[in-house]
């Protein structure tokens, strides 16, 4: 089947025309999504900025009650020695009582 110059020419002009639509529309979803992606690229960039100012904030508080819960601390461990060592004392002064209660009773009588 001989095709002539003309069918040929033809058919390629309709190749290329769909070719040119199908570029159209890769051209235009491109551009939306370029577009989409730059909008959730200003809103990844907004959080962020959000968060970041949430963790300055969080960071200015714990350096205000860090000195506090240093000062709790500080205080819970003295009174946690002080009743250390009176316990200590009070067994060893008890463990000397019971050991002397008879030289402690001829004092008293």
């Amino acid at each position: 089947m001989p095709t002539s110059v003309a069918a040929e020419m033809a058919a390629n002009t309709a190749v290329l025309v769909r070719l040119e639509r199908r570029f159209e529309e890769d051209y235009k979803e491109r551009k939306d999504a370029a577009v989409e992606n730059s909008r959730a690229q200003s809103e990844l960039i907004a959080d962020l900025a959000i968060m970041r100012n949430g963790q300055n904030d969080m960071l200015r508080r714990l350096n205000k009650i860090e000195p506090v819960t240093d000062l709790v601390t500080s205080l819970w461990a003295r009174v946690s020695g002080a009743l250390i060592l009176l316990g200590v004392l009070g067994s060893v002064a008890w463990g000397g009582i019971v050991f002397f209660k008879d030289v402690i009773l001829e004092w008293f009588q």
